[in-house]
């Protein structure tokens, strides 16, 4: 079955109240678009589009980062569900079967979508995805019978009070072999109070036509879709709900899930520990048995086994903490590979930077790798202490099981097992 997959983007997004396009906003620290095209990846689409309104150069750019092979589709005007698929015609003749999914449904499952394509290979022609709700969003409703067969999607605009009152809801998401789709749009019309081309109106054509029309169910979180902040906020939830309980299931340990948020590639291996209020950004990955003490911020980052992190620590991108490194409280790390067992426990800045293995780096020792134009590197061996308030000024190399006094500012490199001290010798004098 040569399965393709049409994610509907062209939509003004005007209730965002923003300057950017809807489905640019983040969910889970990436565009929420993003999640479409991977799910489409996941049900093992062989071809992807995307519809786009004709002014969508940010949208163009960032399916371009993604460097996946995406068809985009222009929606010239903005004239319905119905219309943006027609604008995708290409895919009537390169696909037997099309899902049609939202870039504004970030958290649809591939396992619901499996049920969707399971009900096509049982005979259905055409299979809707819906849910149960008890709110009065201005979702359309889905006239089914005991037998989840579908007769018709009243859209919201249209329904009349007890239609209303139907509590099966339309999530959008639909399957149907390619021709039957097409063929079926081309014979809707935009009469109705909104002169759009609804795709809902497929249904009853479908059923005038004898073809066999399928319901499948969902809950109602997983069918969210984003219209506004409001929903924004709510669907963000909902994933980081998602994500703490594919961690725990992972094997680690939450102390207070509810005050830790996650990324949408955020991976933590088994036994480790991850205590209240810290964040993780894109790019993080943790291994077996890491503690991460709260208020700690990490993003972009590799933490190797039994690493101690925290609390009030911030790892940036680039940077990779070896097995046993201990980094303490206010400690930030930027670009640097610190090997095993380093320790910076207190009070410092390491920025483009390499530690060697059992280092001590003391309390307040600042990495000075900028000078105002360009930023360098500093190179310290393995068995070395630096002690605290200690100033590197890059570009450095310092070797092996050397010592820096406290209170030093290093401007010179330092071979192997020498003692450094860059500080003005103490005076004492008789007070008269």
């Amino acid at each position: 079955m040569a399965l393709s997959v049409l994610i509907l983007a062209a939509g003004k997004g005007t209730r965002m109240n923003s300057n950017s396009p809807k489905v640019l906003h983040h969910v889970g620290n990436i565009p929420m678009i993003y999640y479409s095209i991977n799910l489409a990846i996941k049900a093992k689409a062989k071809n992807i589009g995307i519809v786009i309104s004709k002014d969508a150069t940010e949208i163009k750019n960032f399916i371009k980062s993604l460097s996946i092979n995406i068809k985009l589709f222009v929606q010239s005007n903005q004239l319905g569900t119905g219309h943006a698929i027609l604008s995708a015609k290409e895919f009537e003749t390169k696909s037997e079967d099309l899902i049609i999914l939202y870039g504004d449904c970030p958290l649809i499952t591939v396992d619901t979508i499996k049920k969707l394509i399971n009900t096509k290979k049982k005979g259905a022609d055409l299979s809707v995805l819906g849910f149960l709700s008890n709110n009065q969003k201005e979702y359309g409703r889905m006239v089914v019978d005991k037998n989840n067969n579908l007769s018709k999607i009243i859209e919201y605009k249209d329904a009349d009070k007890n239609e209303k009152d139907i509590k099966f809801c339309n999530s959008g998401v639909i399957i149907s072999k390619a021709k039957i789709l097409f063929s079926l749009l081309n014979q809707i019309s935009n009469n109705n109070s909104a002169e759009e081309f609804y795709l809902t109106d497929i249904v009853s054509l479908a059923n005038k036509q004898g073809l066999i029309v399928k319901s499948v169910y969902c809950n109602e979180a997983e069918a969210q879709g984003v219209n506004n902040r409001q929903d924004l906020s709510e669907v963000e939830l909902e994933f980081q709900k998602n994500k703490r309980l594919e961690i725990l299931d992972n094997g680690v340990t939450l102390k207070d899930p509810s005050s830790v948020y996650f990324s949408y590639d955020t991976e933590i291996d088994q036994d480790s520990i991850v205590e209240p209020n810290v964040i993780f950004g894109p790019g993080v990955k943790i291994k077996k048995n890491v503690l991460i003490k709260s208020f700690s911020y990490l993003e972009g980052c590799q933490v190797d086994p039994n690493v101690v992190i925290g609390p009030f620590a911030r790892i940036r991108p680039q940077t990779v903490l070896e097995h046993g490194v201990k980094v303490g409280n206010f400690v930030e790390i930027k670009q640097s590979t610190l090997a095993q067992n380093v320790k910076v426990n207190h009070l410092s800045y390491v920025g483009d930077g390499k530690i060697g293995k059992n280092s001590n780096i003391g309390a307040g020792t600042i990495f000075c790798n900028y000078d105002g134009n360009k930023k360098y590197n500093i190179n310290i061996s393995s068995n070395t202490f630096v002690g605290s308030n200690v100033s590197l000024v890059a570009p450095l190399e310092i070797g092996e099981s050397v010592t820096i006094g406290a209170g030093s500012t290093i401007t010179d490199d330092i071979s192997d097992k020498e003692l450094a001290i860059g500080r003005a010798r103490q005076i004492n004098k008789r007070k008269k």
